[in-house]
């Protein structure tokens, strides 16, 4: 089973209030509705990172936002237990699949 691609990692960071926070963005994602891309995203993701490594993280929430250019930035909130150290930019993020990733 085929993992689909939501986007790739470009900024993680930390917020006291929420814990990690990953953005990215897709433009094959840019003509759907939010509420779709939420449905996509789950309540689970698959980050495969740099270094080649796939783990599964928790979604705590998601938010969309729209750029003035019309495109979707974006963002999952993995919460406090994660460290944003663990996930870096250029890392892939994928809609959770019970099957790995296939290449």
């Amino acid at each position: 089973m085929e993992a689909k691609m939501l986007f790739g990692v470009g900024l993680v960071f930390d917020t006291p209030e929420f814990g990690t926070i990953v953005m990215g963005a897709n433009e094959e994602l840019d003509e759907l509705l939010p509420s779709i891309i939420k449905a996509m995203i789950g309540d689970q993701i698959i980050i495969k990172k740099t270094d080649g490594e796939e783990q599964v993280f928790g979604v705590v929430s998601t938010q969309i936002n729209h750029s003035i250019t019309g495109k979707k930035n974006i963002g999952i909130c993995l919460g406090k237990e994660v460290s944003p150290d663990e996930i870096s930019a250029g890392s892939i993020v994928y809609c959770y699949s019970s099957g790995q990733i296939d290449h």
